[in-house]
């Protein structure tokens, strides 16, 4: 099987030089919160439920928000459960209702329609009007014609036009502030555990955040007590991961948040 990194390595590469949008002014860094020297936001894709059984309580222990971006396919059954989740105080972003990892053979307009809105509707059905965020699945941005820049531009483009604030991608370095900003709709991130159970990766991300006062967005799939499966985190790895944050001066906050934090004045 192609690992994942293979997979999107030649896609992902495009979005350090990709301004979806410029700003006119100089941008001014604004000091992290209680004296933080960098930032993270932590991440779970797809709407699987031992996120909401095991992720959203270990995190409420530790007085900690996510972002879990879920995918209607695999969480239809089980909004009770999310809307817990929501009710704590945990971000919830949008994933698509499928869960598509080539977007080749869809228009454009067909496939904000079908997969972003449809979900979108849904979960504003579910949990009342949310704060769009958006997490591309796969980190894959192939929609329409032309090179990588111009797909991530009009996917970029035409989540912004549906009233999203935000998109993450699922490869790239802690930003600095002025990146994230003017990258909104395609933030880096980085899935430390999806080739490896270690929570060594993830540890060099924050502190490569830590060096240069910026932001890390860490992401995560499956939770489990043990490892069965390529992209699945253990209980073990995560907790390391999260004691690793609390140790160091960073602050952990949802994405919408840190956007909110950063935002030109």
């Amino acid at each position: 099987m192609v690992s994942r990194r293979k997979l999107l390595s030649g896609l992902a590469a495009t979005t350090g030089g990709l301004a979806l949008r410029t700003e006119a002014r100089p941008f001014v860094d604004t000091p992290w919160p209680n004296g933080a020297r960098g930032a993270v936001s932590l991440s779970y894709d797809d709407g699987l439920s031992n996120q909401s059984l095991l992720a959203a309580p270990e995190l409420a222990r530790r007085g900690w928000r996510g972002d879990f971006f879920l995918t209607l396919d695999n969480m239809r059954d089980a909004f009770p459960a999310w809307k817990a989740v929501a009710a704590a105080g945990h971000e919830i972003g949008n994933h698509t209702t499928h869960h598509r990892c080539d977007l080749r053979p869809f228009a454009p307009g067909a496939y904000i329609r079908d997969e972003v809105m449809a979900t979108q509707v849904a979960f504003d059905q579910a949990f009342g009007p949310l704060p769009r965020h958006f997490a591309y699945p796969c980190s894959v941005t192939n929609l329409g014609r032309g090179g990588p820049n111009a797909e991530l531009h009009r996917f970029g483009e035409l989540l912004r036009g549906q009233g999203f604030l935000s998109a993450r991608t699922s490869d790239g370095p802690p930003m600095t502030q002025s990146y994230a900003w003017t990258h909104r709709m395609a933030l880096t991130a980085d899935a430390p555990t999806y080739e490896k159970d270690d929570p060594a990766e993830a540890i060099a991300y924050l502190d490569e955040a830590l060096k240069g006062g910026r932001w890390a967005i860490l992401v995560f799939h499956t939770l489990a007590e043990a490892r069965t499966e390529s992209g699945a985190t253990s209980l073990k790895v995560h907790s390391a991961i999260l004691d690793a944050i609390a140790a160091r001066p960073l602050w952990c906050a949802p994405i919408g948040e840190v956007l909110a934090h950063i935002r030109p004045k």
